[in-house]
């Protein structure tokens, strides 16, 4: 049986706004001519920022602008706003907006009244996504919902809530209203999802999750899968603000997190062509390359949207972007069904960013969001930072999450990070707790399941066993002039030479628990950077055998360390333990740092693509340095004989070393995928 045509690799094009002139229709063939082949449809529709479908206004224009894509080889998702009124419905805000606390009407991008899924409105979209019936169209995206800050109070919510909970939504705590919230959320999308299944059996209905986001966390994702067919998230929409201070790989494990969160579901990471905020400012083409390069590697689909006019398409950016989306559609079965071949990954737990304290991290849909203050660490920066240890060190890996899911899949990993995974439900705690006595390695840091799935604190570590490490929670405030060192020799300390490493800003007083080895420990807290240096005293790297596995804790925060001061000796510790507990389908051998090295099995190939990151700073990067002379290991055992490199268009110089396949790779510039077989 044929696949359905959205799980074959999509190059999505979108236009957020119309400033063609009358050239509304010679926008499909730019997409066509650049080799997209899916265009989520906004532009004909457009009301300033915002677009929904008009039949009346839009019926004539929808038919000619469909056959025009066709004819370029396009399928159309039409793009559905459910999240703000456009200029045109503003007249309707009493009745179909969100209101605060105050009876006031909050803003989205400071412009636009947020609409409500239990107001009038909800009819009206109903209405619009019936009237789509006749069109030859491939699906729907439905922008939204997200909720205003605070929460809807109108009155149709106010009688829902009184409804269904039997309150005053006046008088709710926030937890009521999240979950009042959510309930609205879900039960408007499933009924969209039937409704439009119900005129188009084959058509896609998809919405944005916003994963990774400020203000997404109370989406429940099991629920949302039940109503997209694929799963996307704006992991390309970059920077909002200074980019020196962005995540590194943020489409890299954007995309990740998809894949582990709906690993049988498609997966879209979005991309702006501009430079968040400024919608007619386009990326540089090196940051262009990096962006569309990280999302397909790591086995996402591209959407590419700009929110200006095409003429967008002629700056330097755009003109990067559509060099990279012809070669994609140049060599589109290296991205097609292909899995990863990971035997690393590292853990997003859903459970910690939804009570814990984490970075904001902005996103269009979704804004900045609130942080929870009274934990002590950091998830977000934790992940993000343990992400980039390993990123800069070439070590492929993969994203694993608290869903149950995802949880069934542990088995396939050697090596497990869990960073300041600190609010872990009781079956979380189970799975891992098999998972290490079956022979994996765990890797945690600091307040890892210290705190129930809710949030509410542990007397202990529910891991403590695994982890041969026991606390009272106990936090340990260092300042930045403290330090660590190691007490024993083990090669997890291999390529480190000095004698003392920064300490963690944050680290929990433990002690390590009988038959297990501490490796090394937190000096005593010292009074200023200009004192005596005070002698070892708790643990700070704790290894312990268990069943079959074994567990290294780390006591410190080092993955928020690894994010903010980015010590090269913490990031050899985790590429170091990485090494220790796993074994790599593919080694990169020779690069001076930041490729970002992903491994991925397509039927009897092993695809593996090179990202390199080694750019001039400041970002935005202008240019990157090309890398020479690099190689790859590939294990004797995998049976490959031969390599091709994609970009270079060449074959790979091969030859056998201790038995491995050592590949050649071509001068690396910001991308190469080298095809193993």
């Amino acid at each position: 049986m044929d696949r359905p045509w959205y799980e074959k690799p999509m190059r999505i094009a979108a236009l957020q706004c119309n400033y063609e002139g009358g050239k509304t229709l010679e926008v499909a063939g730019r997409w066509g001519q650049l080799g997209f082949n899916v265009e989520q449809l906004f532009h004909p529709m457009a009301d300033g920022y915002s677009a929904l479908f008009d039949p009346a206004a839009h019926s004539d224009l929808l038919r000619r602008y469909i056959e025009r894509a066709k004819s370029n080889g396009l399928r159309i998702i039409v793009y559905l706003n459910v999240h703000i009124l456009g200029p045109s419905q503003a007249e309707h805000r009493d009745a179909w907006a969100q209101r605060d606390a105050d009876g006031g009407f909050p803003l989205s991008y400071e412009t636009y009244y947020a609409c409500c899924v239990n107001s009038p409105w909800r009819d009206h979209f109903f209405s619009v996504l019936d009237a789509l019936a006749p069109f030859d169209i491939d699906g729907v995206f439905l922008d939204g919902p997200a909720n205003a800050r605070g929460g809807c109070r109108c009155a149709a919510c106010a009688a829902r809530f009184q409804g269904e909970h039997g309150g005053d939504i006046n008088k709710a705590r926030k937890p009521e209203l999240d979950r009042f919230w959510a309930g609205s959320r879900d039960a408007f999308l499933s009924e969209s999802y039937h409704r439009f299944k119900a005129i188009k059996p084959d058509g896609l209905h998809y919405m944005n999750l916003g994963l990774l986001h400020a203000g997404a966390s109370a989406i429940s994702v099991p629920r949302a899968l039940e109503y997209n067919d694929i799963v996307g998230t704006e992991g390309g929409f970059m920077f909002y603000g200074p980019p020196a201070r962005a995540p590194l790989w943020k489409p890299s494990t954007a995309a990740k997190v998809l894949e582990a969160a709906a690993p049988d579901k498609p997966r879209v990471v979005f991309m702006a062509g501009d430079q968040k905020p400024w919608s007619w400012y386009t990326h540089t083409p090196a940051e262009t390359r990096l962006c569309i390069a990280s999302i397909v590697a790591n086995g996402a689909n591209l959407w590419y949207g700009l929110h200006g006019s095409t003429r967008l398409l002629d700056t330097p950016g755009g003109r990067a972007a559509g060099e990279m989306v012809r070669f994609l559609a140049d060599h589109e079965s290296a991205y097609d069904a292909t899995r990863s071949a990971s035997r690393v990954a590292v853990m997003f737990s859903f459970d910690t960013e939804r009570s814990y304290r984490s970075s904001p991290v902005q996103s269009d849909l979704y804004g900045e969001g609130d942080t929870a203050a009274e934990f002590p660490g950091d998830f977000q920066a934790a992940f993000h930072g343990v992400c980039s240890a390993l990123a800069r060190s070439g070590v492929p890996f993969d994203a694993v999450t608290d869903l149950e899911g995802s949880l069934d899949e542990l088995g396939r990993y050697h090596c497990l990070f869990l960073p300041t995974c600190a609010c872990l439900a009781d079956r979380t705690v189970d799975a891992l707790r098999r998972y290490v006595a079956e022979g994996g390695a765990l890797v945690a840091s600091f307040d890892t399941s210290l705190y129930d799935g809710e949030g509410a604190r542990r007397p202990d570590f529910a891991l403590a066993d695994v982890f041969g490490a026991s606390t009272e929670g106990e936090v340990i405030h260092h300042q930045n002039w403290n330090y660590i060192s190691a007490c024993a020799e083990h090669d997890l300390f291999e390529g480190i030479t000095v004698p003392l490493l920064p300490a963690a800003e944050l680290a929990l007083d433990v002690r390590a628990g009988d038959g297990a080895e501490v490796l090394a420990r937190l000096h005593g807290v010292m009074a200023g950077r200009y004192v005596d240096l005070t002698p070892p005293q708790g643990p700070a790297i704790v290894l312990n055998r268990f069943g079959r596995g074994v567990s290294l804790y780390l006591a410190g925060a080092v993955g928020e360390m690894c994010d903010s001061y980015s010590p090269p000796e913490y990031r050899r510790l985790l590429w170091n333990a990485a090494g220790l507990f796993a074994t790599s389908p593919v080694v990169l051998e020779g690069a001076a740092g930041n490729v970002e090295v992903v491994a991925r099995a397509a039927g009897d190939r092993l695809v593996v693509h090179l990202v390199n990151y080694a750019g001039l700073v400041p970002r935005p990067f202008e240019a990157v340095v090309p890398q020479c002379g690099l190689r790859l290991r590939v294990p004797a055992d995998a049976g490959y004989s031969q390599a091709q490199a994609l970009a270079a268009g060449e074959p790979c110089s091969c030859f056998s070393q201790q038995g491995d396949l050592m590949v050649g790779v071509p001068e690396l510039h910001e991308y190469e995928v080298v095809v193993v077989s």
